[in-house]
């Protein structure tokens, strides 16, 4: 967006009406500007709708009929579905909160996963396993099972393959069979 920082306002109170026309014309240009910027930003439709005291006439961007429109639309849309993507500070926070902490989980797993293929390590290099405590056995434990499960299911797709391999063959040789073999392939 252009500049949504915020500017200090100008004391209009002591001009004279021309100027405040001006300086509430400018206002709502920049206004309109934005709203146009977040409607296409965001893809949703925006309207601005001004009430000027003393004038008969209501300001309407982009147009009086399509913010009309826009309004309409909104408030024939039951509560519910007017609130379902509507987010309060709470709920914003609450999930930046709860992926930090998934962040984190995924971190901790991690970090204990190599703890412990660092520990195995040095148990294959001789460190006593008197010398560990109830976490590091239980997490010892844990990458045994893992391990285990990995090599289970690496012997089950060898043995499939060699399985295959066999049938294969034996179907190729009991294709032969009764026939004379003249030396070409």
């Amino acid at each position: 967006m252009s500049h949504l920082a915020k500017k200090r306002c100008k004391n209009t109170r002591n001009l004279d009406e021309s100027a405040r026309k001006v300086i509430l014309g400018k206002i709502l240009s920049s206004l309109c500007n934005q709203a146009e910027e977040l409607s296409i930003l965001c893809d949703i439709k925006v309207g601005v709708v001004d009430f000027t005291p003393g004038e008969t006439k209501a300001f309407a961007w982009p147009c009086l009929t399509q913010a009309n429109a826009t309004i309409n639309e909104y408030l024939a849309c039951d509560e519910a579905k007017q609130q379902i993507k509507l987010f309060t500070q709470e709920t914003y926070l609450q999930r930046k909160v709860d992926a930090r902490k998934n962040y984190i989980d995924k971190i901790e797993q991690t970090t204990e996963k190599k703890e412990m293929e660092n520990l195995f390590n040095q148990l294959a290099c001789g460190k006593s396993i008197q010398e560990l405590d109830a976490r590091e056995t239980k997490g010892l434990l844990k990458l045994f099972e893992a391990k285990q499960t990995k090599l289970n299911e690496r012997k089950t797709k060898l043995n499939e393959h060699v399985d295959g391999n066999v049938l294969n063959q034996t179907g190729a040789n009991d294709s032969n069979v009764g026939e004379e073999n003249d030396g070409s392939p």
